[in-house]
């Protein structure tokens, strides 16, 4: 059975986020895991939505300005 690849990018974000606005370290690092889980499941969908190029890029980043769990 193949996942929805859209449900994993939705629920992949929304934990960057709920990890980027919790109020403690606690919190912050069990939503950061589900956001990892999330990624980890993006990358072993048979669409290649997060495939790296040849020159190393993805056609996706989720922290396009290398900002991860900041404000740009």
């Amino acid at each position: 059975m193949m996942e929805d690849l859209n449900y994993l990018l939705k629920r992949e974000q929304e934990e960057l986020l709920r990890a980027r606005i919790a109020h403690g370290p606690a919190a912050r690092r069990a939503h950061q895991r589900l956001a990892e889980g999330y990624a980890g499941r993006i990358r072993r969908h048979p669409h290649p939505y997060r495939s790296r190029r040849p020159d190393g890029s993805a056609s996706f980043n989720p922290f396009p300005f290398d900002v991860e769990g900041g404000a740009a």
